[in-house]
């Protein structure tokens, strides 16, 4: 049985207001709005990275979600629904560094890619650095041990086609000119790869 979801008028938030989240900077707390009533402040937590959760009245036509940390559902609304969409956006929300297990499988967004030896030796290098820059020098001897002579070129080879592998979990590995290489994520082709959520 579907029980009405009755919230007071106007909303009391019981989070801080949007013009206090740091830009760029998910929120802990999920935002919940009226649609299409809410629309301006719905603008705000999407310009600001805050998750949010829309309230969608009965005759409204559904929103259109522009990324993972949006979701919508139609009043009147199951309570219970409604927490377990709120969970499910916070755990959206939540920071997640790619990982590679002992099988040599990178897990990132939801995703995962099975590494080569190579390539799982050159992705864990780059992990203990996430998102910093490891040196041209230091990959070489890392990868190849004293006493062998890789070819002039070996290096960025390794690179190209560990970029291949790596790009459908959203994760780049930028050349930062005249040091060495960086792992981070692209956000573009992330959310691309990602489901985009909907309501019912």
């Amino acid at each position: 049985m579907t029980l009405p979801l009755t919230l007071p008028s106007p909303p009391r938030p019981s989070h801080p207001p949007a013009s206090g989240v740091a830009p760029g900077r998910p929120h802990g707390s999920v935002r919940i709005l009226r649609w299409p009533e809410q629309s301006h402040q719905l603008d705000q937590c999407r310009a600001q990275g805050v998750p949010r959760l829309l309230l969608v009245a009965p005759a409204a036509p559904p929103p259109h979600c522009v990324d993972q940390l949006e979701d919508w559902i139609r009043t009147p609304a199951d309570p219970q629904d409604v927490l377990a969409r709120q969970a499910a956006l916070q755990v959206r929300a939540a920071p997640r560094d790619p990982v590679l297990d002992h099988h040599g499988i990178l897990h990132f967004a939801g995703q995962a890619v099975p590494l080569g030896q190579g390539e799982a030796d050159l992705v864990r290098v780059l992990l203990a650095s996430y998102r910093g820059t490891v040196g041209r020098e230091d990959l070489t001897r890392l990868m190849w041990p004293e006493g062998e002579l890789p070819r002039r070129n070996a290096l960025d080879v390794r690179v190209l086609r560990l970029r291949r592998r790596l790009a459908p979990l959203g994760l780049v590995i930028r050349t930062v000119w005249g040091k060495g290489y960086m792992l981070d994520t692209q956000p573009d082709a992330q959310a691309a790869h990602r489901r985009t959520p909907g309501g019912e």
